[in-house]
């Protein structure tokens, strides 16, 4: 076979990786169709001061809201979502709407990305996304020595991995008004957390951006990092572990990745540094996310507009498989199964049980485990496992979604992602060797 016939064909399934992980916010667009509507390693130090050479951001809402019906009656499109199972409630989509601008968002991002690897081509089939030009040989190796001492401190997280970054005008920090109980709205304050891997100093530049920007104060944490397992017995060790029988569902990847690991790990050590230090409410973002226009003060005008409602998770930022279950107000509705973890707020009552509940040693992607978690997907119609899952995951979340997205990933950042397999740094768990090589 000629080189240059099989470089395309590589390129080619790369792109089809590429476009598995893309599936997620295509699930918007099929049920907007369907409405008959074809109108986007630290030392613990401390930043400050107006931060230079931050890449900029890219996608923006202004939060008017308009609703598109995820059914139509118009020309018999009434199918919605394509579905593989029963219906566990009377809409088969599982809600009638979706605001108009979220879709809008998604469609962006779809297309910037598509846009971003078609201009990169090159650069992204040959993996030059693998390593963050940033960092010398030198320093990958030594930020690859402190993130495996990093692992076997999890789940605490030590005052070096905590990396406070105040941009906010006032400390402490507050979204909603001064006339409101910030703690009974659930204003997390200046508990405010980014999970961004050491190797990747890139994305901790687009963070920093991100933050002055906003003018918001934060605390960046060092993450988990799915590349430093080296054996099985790694995760014996830190007693961590997939569900029972686990497999990948039809629109995930089969086996659980490096990634996947170390991101559900990441979020743990938050929940555990929850339940530790009495955190009542908190706002967890990952380090690939964009505000949205004028987020913090449309953030705290959310926040009260969710006041009746008893919740205790908060999409900030969401991929939708299906319509919304229920609107409860003008920018806040009860979501469906929901891809993605870039942005939410978490109450104590969820971290306490999931770290009493040693959630860990049963453990499945984030973003799917959360949906299941809300009771969510099971009428199987996005993961034919999800009656399975639920048997270990416990339905203790009660989900609310902002609508449109406060927060998305930047155009491009896929392409960095270590949850899915789209660079040789990520493996499945499944493949390591049962004990270090190097050790054995």
């Amino acid at each position: 076979m000629p080189q240059s016939l099989r470089r395309w064909r590589f390129a080619a399934s790369r792109l089809l990786i590429f476009g598995l992980f893309l599936v997620g916010f295509d699930s918007v667009y099929r049920c907007w169709w369907a409405a008959g509507n074809l109108n986007s390693s630290g030392s613990g130090a401390e930043v400050r001061g107006d931060p230079s050479s931050f890449v900029p951001s890219t996608l923006r809402s202004s939060g008017q809201k308009s609703l598109v019906p995820c059914r139509s009656t118009v020309g018999q499109l009434a199918s919605g979502i394509p579905r593989n199972g029963g219906a566990l409630h009377n809409e088969p989509t599982g809600g009638t709407d979706l605001d108009v601008n979220t879709v809008d968002l998604h469609r962006m991002y779809h297309d910037a990305t598509v846009e971003y690897v078609a201009q990169n081509f090159d650069w992204v089939n040959e993996e030059g996304y693998a390593l963050d030009v940033l960092l010398s040989d030198a320093e990958r190796d030594q930020v690859w020595r402190a993130s495996r001492a990093r692992l076997f401190q999890w789940p605490s997280i030590e005052p070096q991995h905590m990396h406070d970054v105040r941009f906010g005008a006032q400390r402490p920090q507050r979204f909603v008004s001064r006339s409101a109980d910030a703690a009974a709205l659930g204003d997390p304050g200046d508990n405010v957390f980014v999970i961004n891997l050491p190797r990747r100093p890139s994305k901790l530049r687009h963070v920093l951006h991100e933050l002055h920007e906003a003018g918001i104060s934060a605390t960046v944490v060092d993450a988990i990092d799915g590349d430093v397992f080296t054996s099985q017995e790694d995760m014996t060790r830190l007693e961590v572990s997939t569900l029972p029988g686990y497999c990948g569902h039809q629109n995930t990847l089969p086996y659980l990745t490096s990634g996947q690991l170390g991101c559900f790990m990441s979020h743990f050590a938050i929940w555990h540094h929850m339940v530790e230090n009495n955190i009542e409410s908190a706002l967890i973002l990952e380090d690939d996310f964009d505000l949205q226009e004028n987020f913090a003060q449309r953030f705290g005008q959310y926040l009260e507009e969710a006041s009746a409602e008893d919740w205790n998770l908060l999409y900030l930022g969401r991929s939708p498989t299906e319509g919304d279950w229920r609107t409860v107000s003008e920018h806040i509705v009860e979501p469906g199964y929901t891809l993605w973890t870039v942005a939410y707020v978490i109450k104590l009552d969820v971290a306490r049980t999931f770290v009493e509940r040693h959630v860990e040693k049963e453990l499945a992607p984030l973003d799917h485990y959360f949906s299941v978690a809300m009771g969510k997907g099971l009428d199987l119609h996005w993961n034919e496992q999800a009656l399975e899952w639920a048997k270990y995951i416990p339905g203790i979340l009660r989900g609310l979604a902002v609508t449109p997205p406060l927060v998305m990933p930047y155009a491009g950042s896929m392409v960095l992602s270590d949850t899915a397999m789209l660079r040789s740094g990520t493996k499945y768990m499944k493949d390591l060797p049962a004990t270090d090589p190097e050790e054995g």
